[in-house]
């Protein structure tokens, strides 16, 4: 299989699928995480420059823990909009892609203004990819993809109706997770208050108990994109 896996910032798709990609992986389907903005203004030490370099590094090093392909959109961080330019991005990147699946956040659910914006373009990317009129640099697609949400942070006002079981992934999905090591320290904590690598832990705990299947402890959740055309059978292509 082919995956693509679309997160506003550098270690959302690590903190909200890495369980599930590193599962992909490991049956051998070939994955590309897609970071649409760069990362830029967070810290309070380093310039944007800098800690954009830097966040871009800690990316490369996650996605290759799992072996797969980087794609680096390097918008600003907190400005994503629908622009012509974003839209024929995200068209791109499914076209370098060529999923079987997409997974992004859920468009207009999230505390985000980037989060809800990568859901949208997104959703929009994933038909317009496979229209030929459309000129980006790499070829149309042959076949629309099935599109997934994942979870809002703490689920927020997120309904789940998948559930993938990560006990086995779960080591793997906190190692991707902690590659991004300048988010861990006083950015994270001194700026939100929380731990990151904790809510990590405590929200795929609250998955797996919800979804109630036996020796399940760590879990992630989705759901799927429902809009024209659908793809009968969507929820097969999930590890």
């Amino acid at each position: 299989m082919r995956v693509l896996a679309i997160g506003a910032h550098p270690d959302d798709v690590e903190f909200q699928i890495g369980g599930t990609l590193a599962k992909y992986s490991k049956q051998g389907s070939e994955i590309y995480i897609a970071v649409a903005t760069n990362g830029n203004i967070g810290s309070f030490r380093m310039s944007k420059e800098e800690i954009a370099e830097v966040r871009h590094k800690e990316a490369r090093k996650a996605a290759d823990l799992i072996g797969a392909h980087l794609i680096w959109m390097n918008f600003e961080d907190e400005f994503l909009i629908d622009t012509p330019k974003s839209r024929l991005k995200f068209i791109d990147t499914v076209r370098i892609a060529k999923p079987d699946i997409v997974f992004a956040h859920e468009p207009y659910n999230d505390y985000n203004p980037d989060h809800d914006m990568v859901g949208y373009l997104a959703f929009i990317a994933r038909i317009n990819a496979a229209i030929k009129l459309i000129e980006t640099d790499n070829p149309p697609i042959q076949k629309v993809p099935a599109l997934f949400y994942y979870s809002t942070l703490t689920f927020g006002n997120f309904i789940p109706e998948y559930y993938v079981d990560i006990t086995d992934a779960f080591e793997l999905k906190k190692k991707m997770f902690l590659c991004h090591d300048s988010q861990q320290g006083d950015w994270c904590k001194d700026a939100f208050g929380v731990k990151y690598l904790d809510m990590l832990e405590s929200q795929a705990r609250l998955a797996a108990s919800q979804a109630g299947t036996p020796g399940c402890e760590y879990a992630e959740v989705l759901k799927l994109c429902k809009s024209w055309p659908t793809i009968a059978g969507a929820y097969k292509l999930l590890p």
